[in-house]
């Protein structure tokens, strides 16, 4: 946990010092209903989330991961009413996992 002096010196732009992070990873966990935001989706996917990679790769050295459900939730899921549960659990993993923001 972070110190009273190590959050005044990061507001006061010293950044020299800070201890170091856990993980390498930016894991963002992409929500919205399967079905009517398909574009948008596949937008990110094709267009937006690779240059992210890049850009946290090349810039910080960074791992970044989507997890997108709408491949990941079986049928048989579904049928059960499963699906809350299951993004409740990606959702978590993700604010555990990763340094940075975790949900769009």
């Amino acid at each position: 946990m972070a110190t009273d002096e190590s959050i005044r010196n990061v507001f006061a732009g010293r950044t020299d010092n800070l201890p170091a992070q856990k993980s390498q990873i930016v894991r963002i966990f992409t929500s919205s209903t399967f079905t009517d935001t398909a574009n948008e989706r596949n937008t990110l996917m094709r267009d937006i989330y690779p240059k992210l990679k890049n850009y946290c790769r090349n810039r910080y050295g960074l791992e970044f991961q989507v997890v997108d459900m709408r491949w990941g939730v079986r049928d048989e899921a579904t049928d059960d009413h499963m699906t809350s549960a299951l993004c409740m659990a990606e959702i978590k993993a993700c604010q555990r996992v990763s340094i940075g923001p975790n949900f769009v």
